[in-house]
């Protein structure tokens, strides 16, 4: 999200001609001035951002469809008094002018062509309701080697709740996705399911859930319900845009958005009643992340869901559980509502990060400081050592809080209107060298920071 953000600015303080591809809705609509739409078999430009492109393209859609609608009413009015009098001799003459206007008007009439633009149906309907508490997440944690990703985590979903799970890249939401799913044990705690709930599960790497890659993609959702007949299953997967041949084609073949789709119709024909979505946008283009959108609007159950879409989340999520380092903040209300409250949409800065693990080891050192030794109340460090180690530690925190600032002020450089066309072309690539390497500095400096801490020393 920071990037994306980053991006964003810098795009729009950009002095030059910017063209941009992206299936980002919210990306779209705070970079684009202009549209270029590539349909009806042709290109048309539009003034405005994204969602200004689809108002205008509505409009001018249902202006043409009442331009044909009029015409034809008015070739079906001149046609009923064509056929009304042909035979009658006082209104010949007039019928033979009426048939040559509608010749006219036919010929003028012109259809609307068709549109290159596909949308899949996404429906989802449960089997039946859960019962009010759907999971418990109790004291989850999760290490891979050293690195301690998930510490104590405390959940309760209960039925209708719409959460997303946000935090700074490798905090560890899909592993915590993959523990609820029983795709991964976690170290210590326990997930209860609650009464009657029956989860459905889009995992990130759902290609690994294909298995046999040689086999259909029809064969694949059969396999998920063999009593149902073939018409069924087709039904199904023509609602995701596989028709014809399409539905032989072989799962190793698939594109990245054919793969999603294809999972979702098989999510969709287990009638699951909650929904745990581990980044379902990946793939997909700007009509199906729409379609996808209605389609988990209508539906009725319980949604976990994992995203870096802000749009999508913006438009779904009504819980917000932000995982930082050593703890969880559950924030109740919309993903815009949170931001403008808790002010993190800079969720994976690195000072971020860095200043919660510092204040989690804080706490600790004190817990631990309220406890007696066992030794008797000694220390095991002499006072001098401790406080020369404390000094180290300081150090090491002030030159990576210097060195962060230095890179923003890199990044505040880069980013101010007018600086590429002032800057010589020499002095942007020493600038861009130089927070190459306090970013790399900043690494190793953290990676220190974390040694000197993990050897005991308090604060």
């Amino acid at each position: 999200i920071l990037s994306i953000r980053w991006l964003e600015t810098f795009l729009r303080d950009f002095a030059g001609p910017v063209v941009v591809i992206s299936h980002d809705h919210r990306f779209l609509d705070n970079v684009c001035t202009d549209i270029l739409d590539v349909d009806y078999e042709t290109v048309t430009e539009y003034t405005g951002n994204y969602s200004d492109f689809l108002a205008a393209k509505l409009r001018e859609r249902k202006r043409r469809e009442k331009e044909i609608s009029k015409r034809e009413m008015e070739i079906a009015h001149h046609q009923k008094f064509v056929d009304r009098f042909r035979a009658k001799a006082t209104k010949a003459r007039q019928a033979q002018s009426k048939s040559r206007m509608i010749e006219k008007k036919t010929d003028e009439l012109v259809s609307l062509p068709p549109s290159s633009r596909r949308y899949p149906h996404f429906r989802f309907q449960q089997q039946r309701d859960s019962g009010r508490d759907v999971l418990r997440v109790k004291g989850i944690k999760k290490a891979f080697d050293d690195n301690e990703v998930l510490h104590g985590v405390d959940l309760l979903v209960q039925r209708g709740d719409r959460m997303a799970i946000m935090g700074p890249n490798g905090i560890g939401k899909s592993t915590l996705l993959k523990i609820i799913m029983n795709d991964l044990a976690a170290d210590e705690g326990e997930i209860e399911w609650g009464y009657e709930t029956h989860p459905g599960y889009f995992a990130q790497d759902h290609r690994e859930k294909f298995g046999r890659p040689q086999r259909t993609a029809e064969t694949w959702i059969w396999e998920g319900c063999p009593e149902q007949s073939i018409g069924f299953v087709r039904g199904h997967m023509a609602m995701m845009l596989f028709t014809g041949d399409d539905v032989e084609k072989r799962l190793e073949s698939l594109s990245g958005g054919e793969a999603t789709r294809l999972v979702f119709s098989k999510l969709a024909i287990a009638r699951p009643n909650v929904l745990v979505l581990d980044e379902p946008t990946n793939h997909l283009d700007l009509e199906s992340i729409e379609a996808l959108v209605e389609g988990l609007k209508s539906f009725a159950g319980t949604l976990i869901i994992v995203s870096h879409d802000r749009w999508f989340v913006g438009q779904l999520a009504t819980r917000i559980v932000e995982i930082k380092p050593g703890e969880v903040r559950d924030f109740q209300g919309t993903y815009d509502a949170y931001v403008h409250h808790c002010g993190d949409d800079h969720l994976d800065a690195d000072r971020v990060v860095l200043k919660a693990k510092t204040e989690k080891k804080q706490k600790k050192a004190a817990a631990n400081g309220a406890r007696k030794q066992p030794n008797g109340g000694k220390p095991k460090r002499s006072k001098a050592s401790l406080h020369q180690a404390e000094q180290e530690q300081s150090k090491l925190l002030a030159r990576i809080e210097a060195a962060e600032t230095r890179m923003q002020a890199i990044d505040d450089a880069f980013c101010a209107p007018g600086f590429y066309e002032d800057t010589a072309a020499g002095q942007v690539r020493q600038l861009q060298m130089e927070r190459s390497e306090l970013e790399l500095e900043v690494q190793s400096l953290t990676s220190e920071w974390e040694r000197a801490e993990s050897a005991g020393v308090p604060g």
